[in-house]
């Protein structure tokens, strides 16, 4: 009897049904499924034949048919439906926020050399917006002093600012734990505090003033 029960159950293969069912139970109004086709688009669920939206598979599968008749056992080709917007739809479920991915411009990558010369720049435009307001700094011999990092002469005049008179670090002395180093000279790491004062400096150019 069950050998005999089992061959009479068929299964639909109506898209939304695939029930299984008996051959002498299908009627007019026994099947409820899709006459669309299924629609895929970013996150978007749906069908086309009744414009419902969804964002979850589950959400999904439970779409209730939109047309009723007989189950059958012909079998179709899924012809997936194909778009660049899914327009129509009817959204049944709170759309789920998605975080965008932003393309954030990539950096410039410098060499060394371009990276002293822009420091430099910067350097030189901030010393002179800051000489329009304030009095350099001056010794008792009436000497300027400079500013500039790890200045090997500390002190000069204007008769002897050249273009090469200052020899300095382009980059910032960096302190960390008892490491010492330029971000200029990375490669030249010390421990000691003299020896940080003797690290030979790598950038030439004019002095600029110390401001009060």
């Amino acid at each position: 009897w069950k050998a005999h029960h089992y061959k009479k159950m068929l299964k639909c293969t109506n898209l939304g049904c695939l029930k299984e069912f008996k051959e002498e139970e299908n009627n007019d109004s026994s099947c409820v499924h899709h006459d669309g086709k299924p629609m895929f688009h970013d996150i978007k669920k749906g069908w086309t034949c009744c414009n419902q939206v969804v964002y979850d598979w589950d959400e999904f599968q439970k779409l209730k048919g939109c047309r009723v008749g007989k189950h059958t056992i012909i079998k179709k080709e899924v012809d997936f439906f194909k778009s660049s917007n899914a327009q129509g739809g009817v959204q049944v479920q709170p759309k789920i926020e998605t975080q965008q991915t932003v393309t954030k411009p990539q950096p410039v990558v410098k060499d060394i050399g371009e990276y002293e010369k822009e420091q430099k720049r910067l350097q030189e435009e901030k010393l002179k917006k800051e000489s329009q307001k304030k009095e350099p700094l001056k010794n008792a011999e009436g000497k300027f002093y400079c500013c500039n990092g790890g200045c090997k002469s500390k002190v000069y005049t204007e008769e002897e600012n050249f273009d090469t008179a200052c020899e300095y670090h382009a980059g910032q002395p960096v302190f960390h734990d008892l490491k010492k180093y330029w971000t200029c000279c990375k490669d030249k790491e010390t421990w000691d505090w003299d020896e940080f004062m003797k690290i030979p400096s790598c950038a030439k150019g004019k002095h600029n003033p110390k401001y009060k």
